[in-house]
């Protein structure tokens, strides 16, 4: 209802205050929890007339969440196998020098966050990547920064970040569409942060 718009952008205000202010007060786990902020947004949006319910309704996008939800239970079940680290030790302990460790953590954590959510990546690849740094006498440093970029920049498949989800419904795009858009991004990415981790820590 566009003639609603005002009313709209305040609830949003409203919304975003309320967030900030619960996760300035540490209370994002009781009444400043996001998913139950969201739903107030969505019940003020419907009694305000807003948006119409049925609108609501009609606009949740089954693929979206079935997408999602197998994307959490591949990740759990790779965590919870420890598949997942199990893969991780092997692609890092297949190369000895410190550059190319840090390439094959790099690479290893991209491919990892594309199948897995980047925060499950990130807790057991940055263990792994410290204690490989360690055995082999170089920075953690390093290796610390090439597992959060590398986790945080996935672009290939709509389950490696949560952004990649958030507009595949709305945008129409098929997993082949990340393929060949995410592919040569992903590429690109990595290569200039690798080449940046090399000049900046001298390795």
């Amino acid at each position: 209802q566009h003639h609603k718009a005002s009313i709209a952008g305040g609830i949003l205000v409203l919304i975003i205050g309320w967030l900030a202010v619960g996760s300035l007060l540490g209370a994002g786990d009781s009444w400043a929890n996001p998913p139950v902020v969201a739903f107030v947004g969505l019940l003020m949006m419907s009694v305000t007339r807003c948006v119409r319910f049925s609108e609501a309704r009609n606009s949740v996008d089954i693929q979206l969440l079935l997408t999602i939800a197998c994307a959490l239970g591949i990740g759990e079940a790779m965590q919870a196998s420890g598949a997942a680290q199990r893969l991780a030790e092997s692609a890092s302990g297949l190369v000895s020098s410190p550059f190319l460790m840090l390439i094959a953590v790099y690479v290893f954590t991209m491919i990892l966050t594309e199948m897995v959510s980047n925060n499950a990546v990130a807790a057991i690849m940055i263990p792994i990547a410290i204690s490989i740094a360690v055995s082999s006498g170089t920075s953690p440093r390093p290796f610390i920064m090439a597992v959060a970029l590398a986790a945080s920049l996935a672009f290939v498949t709509p389950i490696g970040y949560q952004t990649n989800l958030m507009v595949m419904g709305p945008g129409g795009y098929r997993p082949g569409d990340y393929v060949k858009c995410g592919l040569p991004l992903s590429i690109a990415v990595a290569t200039t942060a690798i080449i940046g981790l090399k000049l900046v820590y001298q390795l």
